[in-house]
C-alpha cells in the first residue's frame, strides 16, 4: 500500500487524540485517589497480580513461538534485534556476551 492510497480523516484522528488524552488524565485521576484511598499493602498486592500475570503471558507468548519454524525464526530476529540495541546502550558489555 503506498501512502497516498491511505485516507486519513485528520478531524477523526484529533477527536481520538483529544479522547485518548482526557481517558489517560481520568485514569491518573483515579489511580492516584485509589492509591491514597487503600492502604499499600492493598493496591501493591494488586500491582504484583498484574505484573505477575503478564509475566506469565510473555513466557507463555514466546514458549508458543518456540514451537514452529516461523516462530523461531522470530524470536531469532527479536533476538538480533535487541542485542543491536543493548550495543547502543552498552557497547562494552554486549561485546563480553556469549550465547
Amino acid at each position: 500500500m503506498k501512502a497516498e492510497e491511505v485516507n486519513v480523516d485528520l478531524n477523526e484522528l484529533e477527536d481520538f487524540k483529544k479522547r485518548n488524552f482526557e481517558e489517560r488524565l481520568w485514569f491518573i485521576d483515579f489511580w492516584a485517589n485509589y492509591i491514597k484511598e487503600h492502604s499499600d499493602e492493598e493496591w501493591s498486592k494488586q500491582q504484583n497480580v498484574l505484573i505477575n500475570s503478564q509475566i506469565l503471558n510473555i513466557r507463555e507468548f514466546y514458549k508458543n513461538l518456540e514451537k514452529t519454524e516461523e516462530g523461531r525464526k522470530i524470536l531469532e530476529r527479536l533476538k538480533k534485534v535487541r542485542i543491536e540495541k543493548d550495543k547502543i546502550k552498552s557497547p562494552n558489555i554486549v561485546q563480553n556476551l556469549h550465547f
